[in-house]
């Protein structure tokens, strides 16, 4: 009986020997792939990073002015004009003067009492004019 128990306990401790490894094995793996994807990870924000850099360089203000100049023939480039952005029907009326409004209510005996405060409430909510594309 003692040799058969003997016999159940080796087995069970080369079992365990044997999972053990197993499992190490499998973290190394891991950890093996972990340290190749944090190194692409740094190699893919470095060339995010000069990407970034160069995208600022080609889109300056100044190159830009420069390559229109260059292939201003080509291009047939031509100078922004206003009524491309908006044309005057588009554009919110200005805003009365609460001052004006005010006295001209006073001169015409209107007795309700102005105070500006709600007549202006209700010009800020004019609509904004939409944007046209260029023809």
């Amino acid at each position: 009986m003692i040799r058969i128990l003997d016999a159940v306990l080796v087995a069970a401790v080369i079992g365990g020997a044997v999972w053990t490894f197993q499992i190490k094995h499998s973290a190394e793996q891991s950890a093996k792939r972990i340290a190749l994807l944090t190194r692409q990870i740094e190699a893919e924000e470095r060339k995010i990073t000069l990407l970034r850099a160069d995208w600022a360089i080609m889109t300056s203000p100044e190159r830009l002015e420069n390559v229109a100049k260059a292939f201003e023939s080509q291009l047939g480039l031509a100078e922004l004009r206003s009524d491309q952005i908006a044309s005057l029907d588009e554009l919110p009326p200005l805003r009365p003067d609460p001052k004006e409004k005010i006295l001209q209510a006073l001169e015409e005996g209107d007795d309700t009492t102005l105070t500006g405060t709600v007549e202006m409430r209700a010009l800020e909510r004019v609509p904004t004019p939409t944007l046209r594309s260029r023809p």
